[in-house]
């Protein structure tokens, strides 16, 4: 009998888009994009990919949006980060403080975008800077909150171009859903079972490509996202049982972006 745990699984696993190449030394990638969020786990794994040699240079996205009083929060109560500086500052300034202070980055290896809001300026207003810049990278890595990966994902590939770079993902963990809340393990939940839910039902809403969608037939934020079976069952089920989770998108988005490029 499938349970609610088995399904929030399916839906987490979905949306933490982890492509096999992403962060491999034998294909290595000329840039990390990290996505502002309040998952500070990605920093690491930012980190440890350019001190690896997997990824030449990162770019920190993200300005002043919905998730970043989370970010402060997370900032803010992390026993080795607390000493930044968050108070009126973007979110890609804020990561890239600690990346340098922190994580023995590079301040010349990094570079951030400060003006998007949401995911889907994350990709625009990236792909746009990188476009003006003498050396356009041919290959890019995302890492993104593991709820907003595979959105992400589909917004750069929206924004990508004809001639745009390579665009592989790496969620900086696969959520694993526990009795007390989701995280990175069952032992060190991130969210309450109660969020990660509409946070995981919401996505999924976003991803199906219908009138309601950001897919090309509705919003037009995104590029079409093919969900298995597996996922529309999962999600079909979740929604019987919670009607009231989620209901409301508009929270977690969306850009004022033109007719889709596609």
């Amino acid at each position: 009998m499938t349970t609610e745990y088995d399904d929030l699984t399916t839906l987490g696993t979905f949306l933490a888009r982890r492509d096999d190449d992403a962060l491999t030394p034998l294909r290595p990638v000329d840039l990390l994009v990290l996505c502002g969020s309040a998952v500070l786990r990605s920093l690491t794994v930012a980190a440890e990919a350019l001190h690896g040699g997997v990824v030449a240079r990162i770019l920190v996205t993200g300005g002043v949006g919905h998730s970043t009083p989370y970010l402060r929060h997370a900032v803010g109560t992390h026993p080795a980060y607390a000493d930044t500086e968050t108070v009126g500052r973007t979110e890609a300034a804020v990561l890239a403080e600690i990346l340098v202070r922190h994580l023995d980055v590079p301040p010349g290896l990094i570079r951030t975008e400060e003006e998007s809001t949401n995911c889907g300026q994350n990709a625009e207003l990236s792909l746009r800077l990188l476009a003006d810049t003498a050396s356009t990278p041919r290959s890019l890595v995302l890492v993104q909150d593991p709820t907003m990966q595979r959105r992400t994902h589909a917004a750069f590939d929206r924004w990508r171009g004809a001639d745009g770079p390579e665009i592989r993902s790496h969620a900086p963990f696969v959520p694993v859903v526990g009795e007390y809340g989701v995280g990175e393990s069952a032992d060190d939940p991130a969210w309450t079972l109660d969020r990660f839910r509409g946070l995981a039902l919401g996505e999924i809403s976003r991803l199906t490509d219908d009138a309601h969608g950001y897919g090309p037939r509705g919003a037009g934020f995104i590029a079409h996202v093919d969900l298995p079976a597996e996922v529309v069952a999962a999600h079909a089920r979740l929604r019987t049982a919670y009607p009231d989770a989620a209901r409301d998108l508009t929270p977690r988005d969306e850009p004022t972006a033109g007719p889709a490029r596609l």
